[in-house]
């Protein structure tokens, strides 16, 4: 957040590094994200810091909303489209292939649903303060009877059938433009491609421009009002093709070089077409 914030019926400005700035003037802007992953991490329910920092969104969150800014992403869609549960149904309703999905706080309702492989996955923020330690969640893969879903009741949590993958992909999209990025899987990987450091410098564009993956990945971008996206899919050993998430603020620097750079001046390019 900034040094100050300043709303009245003349303008909007806020305080950066000891200089206020004028937010009146209608210009472009990507909010690739309102605050840092870790922000109000650890900060305790009810303490006067948490509800100075709830002060802080709630302004922050309106002066986003109300500016004249022409967003690649605007900030109703981009936190929209971080929900899970909006993604999902997007998929849904649009014929996108998606792994079979239950949010449930019910180990029962995981038995009763699903003989095969699951993938658990939060549906909330993965991070959380334990012991003084930064912690993140990732998605597990189980059986349907695993212990571990006894704590369901404790939280909802997504509760996907695994699917068989030979590939992850990265499909990033800026405008009606996308790009693809493959990962070949082992029998050992994990659920979480990112479990693996060496993964994250693995990527290699994908160089057939025919994979379903791309149209798809535009339509539920459009779909959920984003100028920019980071998605991950899988392509089965069969040479299908399933959404899994919609990063509407992924990154994309750690895949290929050449790809890296035509998404950032894309995004440049939308910038300057805007200003």
């Amino acid at each position: 957040m900034s040094d100050g914030l300043s709303l009245s019926d003349e303008g909007y400005a806020v305080k950066i590094d000891g200089a206020w700035r004028d937010l009146t003037d209608a210009r472009c802007g990507w909010l690739r994200r309102l605050h840092r992953a870790d922000w109000g991490l650890g900060i305790e329910a009810g303490s006067l810091r948490a509800l100075e920092l709830g002060t802080w969104y709630s302004a922050y969150s309106w002066l986003l909303d109300d500016s004249k800014v022409s967003w690649i992403t605007s900030p109703v869609a981009l936190r929209r489209a971080e929900s899970k549960l909006w993604q999902w149904k997007a998929a849904v309703r649009l014929g996108i292939p998606y792994p079979r999905t239950l949010v449930t706080t019910s180990s029962e309702a995981v038995a009763t649903s699903f003989s095969n492989e699951v993938i658990v996955k939060p549906l909330g923020t993965g991070q959380f303060i334990q012991d003084g330690e930064t912690m993140t969640v990732y998605a597990e893969s189980m059986m349907p009877t695993d212990i571990r879903l006894n704590a369901l009741n404790a939280a909802p949590f997504i509760v996907q059938e695994r699917i068989p993958a030979a590939k992850h992909l990265r499909v990033v999209t800026v405008g009606d433009r996308s790009w693809v990025a493959t990962l070949d899987v082992d029998l050992t990987a994990p659920a979480d491609w990112r479990l693996r450091s060496r993964n994250h410098s693995a990527f290699i564009e994908a160089p057939d421009a025919s994979l379903i993956a791309p149209t798809g990945a535009l339509t539920i971008a459009s779909h959920l009002g984003l100028g920019y996206s980071s998605q991950d899919w899988v392509q089965t050993p069969d040479g299908e093709v399933f959404l899994l998430d919609v990063n509407p603020s992924g990154q994309w620097l750690f895949l290929p070089k050449q790809m890296g750079m035509a998404v950032t001046d894309a995004l440049a390019g939308l910038l300057v077409a805007g200003t």
